[in-house]
Order: C-alpha cells, then sequence, then structure tokens
C-alpha cells in the first residue's frame, strides 16, 4: 500500500477528499489527516509518505509552501494539489515543483480519480524502475539521486555537465551510467519525461499548446512540436483531439 497523509484546514473539505478519490481501491492507505500544515511537515519530516493531497490556500502556509519546503529536503513524494481557483500561475508552480494533479472545488469524483490514476502510474514505475536497477546491480546512489532529481525538475534548464557536478560524478562515467541503467542517453531520458508530462496534460487540461510546452520545459514551441511529433507519431493538436479525455 502506498502511504498517503491529506492537508486541508476545512474538516469537511478532508472527508470529501476521501470520498471523492477511490484510495483503498488503488491501493492507497491514509495514515494522516492535518488542518495545520506546520503539523503536517513534522509528520512528514519523521515518516515520508509516497502521495500528500493538500488544498493550495490555507491561513498560516499556502499548498505550494509546504511543496516547496518538502521539495528542498529532495524527499521524493508525490502531490495533488486541491484548490477553489483555475489560474495558470498555479499550475505553473504546480508543475515547477512536479506536482502530479491539480484538482478543482467542487471535487469530480471522475476528475479525482483520473488524478490518482496518473500518482499510482508514477510510483508504480518508480517501483519497478528501483526494482530493474537493483536487480542488474547494486547503481551508483549519486547517480540513483540524480535520476530522482531529474524526475522531479523535468521542467527546468537541465544539463548533463551541470547535474553530474551537482551530484559528484564524471560527466563520461555519468553518461555510460544512463546507457547501462536507463537504455537511453541523458537527452532522450529527460526527453521522454516531458513528453510523457505533456501527452498527461494535453489530455487532462485545457492549457493552450504554448502554455503546455512551457509547462513541461521546452521554451520554443515549434521545437516541442517536432519533438512531440517525433516521439508519438502525431502532433500536439492531434493528439489532444484524439484524446479519449477531452
Amino acid at each position: 500500500m502506498y502511504k498517503v497523509i491529506i492537508i486541508d484546514d476545512e474538516p469537511w473539505t478532508i472527508i470529501d477528499i476521501e470520498e471523492s478519490f477511490p484510495l483503498a481501491a488503488m491501493g492507497f492507505e491514509v495514515v494522516g489527516t492535518y488542518r495545520s500544515p506546520s503539523k503536517a511537515l513534522r509528520a512528514i519530516w519523521e515518516n515520508p509518505p509516497d502521495l500528500i493531497i493538500t488544498d493550495i490556500r490555507m491561513p498560516t502556509m499556502s499548498g505550494i509552501e509546504l511543496i516547496q519546503k518538502v521539495r528542498e529536503r529532495k524527499l521524493p513524494c508525490e502531490f495533488i494539489i486541491i484548490s477553489g481557483y483555475s489560474e495558470f500561475s498555479y499550475a505553473q508552480k504546480a508543475i515547477y515543483y512536479n506536482v502530479r494533479g491539480y484538482c478543482l472545488k467542487p471535487l469530480n469524483p471522475d476528475e479525482a480519480e483520473s488524478c490518482l490514476l496518473q500518482v499510482k502510474k508514477k510510483l508504480d514505475k518508480r517501483s519497478f524502475k528501483k526494482e530493474t536497477m537493483h536487480g542488474r546491480s547494486t547503481p551508483n546512489r549519486s547517480f540513483e539521486r540524480l535520476l530522482s532529481y531529474i524526475d522531479f525538475h523535468f521542467s527546468e534548464s537541465l544539463r548533463l555537465k551541470d547535474l553530474a557536478a551537482a551530484f559528484h560524478l564524471n560527466p563520461n562515467y555519468c553518461c555510460s551510467l544512463f546507457s547501462k541503467y536507463t537504455g537511453q542517453t541523458f537527452s532522450q531520458y529527460l526527453t521522454g519525461i516531458r513528453i510523457t508530462e505533456a501527452r498527461h496534460l494535453l489530455s487532462s487540461s485545457d492549457y493552450t499548446l504554448e502554455e503546455i510546452a512551457s509547462l513541461v520545459g521546452f521554451r520554443d514551441y515549434f521545437y516541442f512540436s517536432k519533438v512531440f511529433k517525433k516521439k508519438c507519431n502525431v502532433s500536439p493538436s492531434n493528439y489532444r483531439r484524439r484524446s479519449p479525455m477531452t
């Protein structure tokens, strides 16, 4: 079971979250509910959960501030944000901190289930990746942390040279680790994560194509479109039109 913490200053919203998200059915266990973000953080430091579902606007600390504090400690927690506001600026911050879901109030059970499914896929993929890497041999711990960093910061401008230096790895050795443990180059690995997130946003949001390109780390929309078409054999606009969720 994946561990979940729910944070919202309104007790009835916590109840609504527990009723709207099919947590138990998807293999999630609620290990704590908190009305105070600061108390929630203490619990997170002691025993990091797999998923944190948090309101974005709370009196003492916003959901974004809470996520920032967790990310600063490089904890591999997934996030779903609950908000009564649909603003691109919130989405930008959410994507920057690699938030997996963004659900608006009042909660729609179908949308909640879709968000939770995306989180479960991410957690399952991470678990499988760890099992696969440990099955081959014990990987370099610094490289393991580097991969985790990329997973959470893919929307930023990332260069292998800088990442290798930050995680105390030789760039050439880092290239060989990518080939050995992912079967891809650094560029292919990063692009794959970005395109996967773009596909998710295309099928589950109404952001413009240009906004989605920016949210997943492409500074030029035309380059994003070219890369997307090469990877998916369809343009971003056609992918959105074919999506069953739109």
